[in-house]
Parts: C-alpha cells; sequence; structure tokens
C-alpha cells in the first residue's frame, strides 16, 4: 500500500524518498537501475532523489531519455540533460523519436510504445534490474479516476503498482506517495532545473481532460479528493490480496485439472451466486490475464452449468479462448486452430475497416485506430503504407516470426512449441504484410514488429462470431 504524506513537516522529503526505496528493495547497489527522464520536474526530482541516497544504498544508476521531437525545445532539453548527467558522471542514453516516425492519429500512444520498447531494449543491453518512472501521486489519482471513467475491471482501480513485471526486469514507481505539489516544492528549495512541457496544457487526450478540467472541479467540492481516491485505491487493493488467496483455496476444491483447465461444475455452482462469479473471473483470469471477463460472460457460462437442458456447451471469449461444459466438468482452453471448410477461404486479402469470415465461425478485421480510441499499445499494430494490403493464406515452411529481441523463430517451431497436434497443423494459416512478412500465427502467437518509420496504426482483431 502507498503511504499518503500530504503536508507532512517532520520528515524532509529525501528521507521519506529513502524509506520508501529501503522498503520496496530499490536502495540496494548491487543493483543497476535505469531513469526515465524527461527534463521535467517531477523526473529531475527523482533523479536527484537517487543521486542523494547514501553511497551504501544508492543502485549503480543510468538515465534514459526519448528526444520525441514534438516541441521546438526538445533539442536544448536534450543537450541540457547530457550535460547535467556528465558533471555527475552518469551514463545517459538517449533515442530520437524523430517527426518521421510520428503517426497522423494516436500520437500519445504511439509515444508511450516507443518510450517502452526503448525502455526494454535498454534493460536488456545494459542488464539493468529496473527502470523508474516519475509518476507521482497526483497521475496515481488521474488514474483511478480515468479507470472508473471507462470502465472494466474491479483490480483495475487499485492504479499503478509501485512495480511491475518488464522484460526480465521491472518497471518501478518511486515517487506514487508524493504529490505533485511537494515534488516542485523540493526543486525549487534544492535548486533543481526542469524544463516545462509546454503539450501538457493541450486538452487533446483524455488524461490532459481529466488533469486539467474534471480534477481542478472535484478539487473544489474537496480538496482532500486526491487523497480519498488513493485511499480507496489501497483499501481495495488490500481487500483484494485477502480476497484473492480465500478464492486460490476454494479453487483448488473446484479444479481437476490445470493444464489445460478443467474443473467440476456441480462443486462451482454449490458456492452462493456471488461467490460462483467471483471465483470463475478468478480462475478465468489466471488461465489467461488479458481474458475479457465481464460479467455478462460470466453469467452465460454459470447459466451453461446451470442448466440441466444443456449438457454440453460452450461460451466463447476473445483471442480463441473457450468456456465449455461437458455434463458434470467444464474447460477453459485455448482454440490453437481454426477448421477451414474449402481452399478458397483459407486465402483472402484483408479489406480495412470491415470483418471478414476466417471459417467455422472465427471472423477477423483490420481496422484503422483512432484518437478517440483508447487501445494499450499492445493492441496495436505499427504498419506503412507499403506494407499494406495484408493477406491471410497458409503457412509455409520458409516462414519465420520475429521474436521481441529481434531474432526470428520458425512458424513450424511455433507450432510444436505450442503443442498443435501433428495432423492440424497443415491447416494453420498466417497473417502477412503485402512484403510476406508474417505478423500472426493465427490463433497462436504474434510477431513483435520493429519500430516502423511512416507507420500508422492499427487494431486487429480476431473473434468468434
Amino acid at each position: 500500500m502507498l503511504t499518503w504524506n500530504e503536508g507532512a513537516t517532520d520528515v524532509t522529503l529525501e528521507t521519506r524518498f529513502r524509506q520508501n526505496c529501503q522498503r520496496w528493495g530499490w536502495a540496494d547497489p548491487k543493483q543497476h537501475g535505469l531513469i526515465a527522464v524527461s527534463t521535467g520536474v517531477d523526473s529531475m526530482v527523482l533523479l536527484t532523489l537517487f543521486t542523494r541516497l547514501p553511497a551504501n544504498e544508492r543502485p549503480q544508476l543510468s538515465v534514459v531519455h526519448v528526444n520525441h521531437h514534438l516541441r521546438e525545445q526538445s533539442h536544448t532539453e536534450e543537450i541540457f540533460l547530457k550535460k547535467w548527467c556528465a558533471d555527475r558522471h552518469i551514463p545517459v542514453t538517449v533515442a530520437d523519436w524523430t517527426s518521421d516516425q510520428h503517426p497522423d492519429h494516436g500520437t500519445e500512444a504511439a509515444a508511450r510504445e516507443f518510450r517502452y520498447a526503448f525502455f526494454g531494449a535498454q534493460l536488456t543491453a545494459q542488464s539493468a534490474d529496473w527502470v523508474a518512472t516519475a509518476h507521482q501521486a497526483d497521475e496515481q489519482a488521474e488514474t483511478i479516476l480515468l479507470k472508473l471513467i471507462r470502465g472494466g475491471q474491479l483490480d483495475q482501480l487499485t492504479g499503478m503498482a509501485p512495480q511491475r513485471p518488464f522484460r526480465g526486469g521491472s518497471v518501478i514507481h518511486p515517487l506514487l506517495p508524493f504529490r505533485k505539489s511537494e515534488l516542485k516544492a523540493y526543486a525549487r528549495e534544492q535548486h533543481i532545473p526542469w524544463y516545462e512541457d509546454v503539450t501538457n496544457q493541450e486538452l487533446e487526450a483524455s488524461r490532459n481532460r481529466v488533469r486539467h478540467e474534471i480534477m481542478p472541479l472535484l478539487r473544489r467540492e474537496n480538496p482532500q479528493v486526491d487523497r480519498h481516491l488513493i485511499t480507496y485505491a489501497d483499501q481495495l487493493a488490500a481487500t483484494l490480496q485477502v480476497t484473492d488467496h480465500v478464492f486460490d483455496r476454494q479453487l483448488a476444491t473446484i479444479l481437476t485439472q490445470s493444464d489445460p483447465l478443467v474443473g467440476d461444475g456441480a462443486r462451482l455452482l454449490s458456492f452462493s451466486i456471488a461467490d460462483q462469479r467471483l471465483l470463475l473471473a478468478r480462475l478465468l483470469k489466471r488461465a489467461s490475464p488479458t481474458v475479457a471477463t465481464n460479467a455478462g460472460m460470466l453469467d452465460q457460462c454459470l447459466q451453461l452449468l446451470a442448466n440441466p437442458q444443456h449438457p454440453t456447451g460452450s461460451v466463447e471469449f476473445g483471442a480463441g479462448w473457450r468456456f465449455s461444459k461437458r455434463y458434470q466438468q467444464f474447460q477453459f482452453t485455448q482454440v490453437k486452430k481454426m477448421r477451414e471448410n474449402s481452399l478458397e477461404a483459407q486465402r483472402f486479402m484483408v479489406v480495412l475497416n470491415q470483418w471478414q469470415p476466417l471459417g467455422d465461425g472465427w471472423q477477423i478485421g483490420c481496422f484503422t485506430v483512432t484518437a478517440e480510441q483508447d487501445l494499450s499499445p499492445a493492441d496495436q499494430v505499427a504498419l506503412r503504407v507499403d506494407q499494406l494490403p495484408l493477406r491471410v493464406r497458409p503457412w509455409r515452411s520458409s516462414d519465420q516470426l520475429r521474436l521481441a529481441d529481434g531474432h526470428h523463430q520458425s512458424v513450424r517451431r511455433v507450432l510444436i512449441n505450442a503443442k498443435v497436434p501433428r495432423d492440424q497443423r497443415d491447416r494453420q494459416r498466417v497473417l502477412v504484410t503485402a512484403g510476406d512478412e508474417v505478423l500472426t500465427v493465427i490463433g497462436v502467437k504474434w510477431a513483435v514488429l520493429a519500430a516502423q518509420p511512416r507507420a500508422n496504426h492499427y487494431h486487429v482483431v480476431i473473434k468468434h462470431e
């Protein structure tokens, strides 16, 4: 849980920062940490606080900076940061997101995707343990409010975690316990230079609307609204941690097999209706953390289990996941291939912004990402004009899939690793670009594309009708 320290005067900000690092294990000279610095006040304070940890607690520090080339002062900021780090003997690595890489729409999401791809690459290249970003308490409150507005799962209302796994290391947020106002006050007291990001004043992105319009209104209604939001999130996180332990013990009495996931339907139905929903949601998330489990889909599964008139049946989830009932048992498995009825149906061009049948009740669509959509980088693919149109075709022995580290894996090996039965592999298909680069082995695995200059962003969806 986070600690709210608004208005604390008995303990200095540096001491509280040190205590927070000690608590989470970041005050360790054996660790190598990357500090993501934008030259804004938050990240400059973050870097300064790490440099002021005692020598026997200070990690080995390096700075990572992205020049987004979105503002006239970007070049000045880069020069300033390099000199600031050189004066303190801190290595700095800079990545350029040049204007020819900027999309026409979705700039904010594309910039974030570029940053985190760069951070991940540097974690590997520098053998670092973590990358620290300067998200603070005000942004935590904004995140919680955004999640509440957009809807979703209850556990998302806990906001940003202090640390999360990332590319073999972690992303950490050491400033979450601190308000923006106290970070700025510290910077002024300590004469820490920073650059104001004028783009933060624009109201095009939903977060900036929350920051500059909604949150000020809420603070006028109640100046403690930030504190209340974070306190509620902390209470929710603690409650969910307890309930998860309880549900895991109960799930152990329901599950009869874990891979593939098989359970006793009668045992699940023996719990109260409210517990059935929570247990089933927990179970499905255990099998696939990214699968969508809204209340309607959970109720479909439970109604299927409780209906004696249908001893067998299934409910289709996203990404090929299927909940199926067979008499007293249920399964939650991912369909690894989709059967086809004709050779003609196996090959076709994907037409932008419309659904097309894949066969056996499945559809594929490639949709242009608009500025109004709120899609995570993982739900988008960046493609140049010359990479379109996309095509669906049967896989070939020469086909390869690009991996996160830049290496390639043969589609044959992908199918073997995914344990696709030998007699089904020949009917497997791939989605390819106009240049025949494999984007995904459909229903099995996606490629990880390199950063694309002059690219637009698309949302590729495969679903069951």
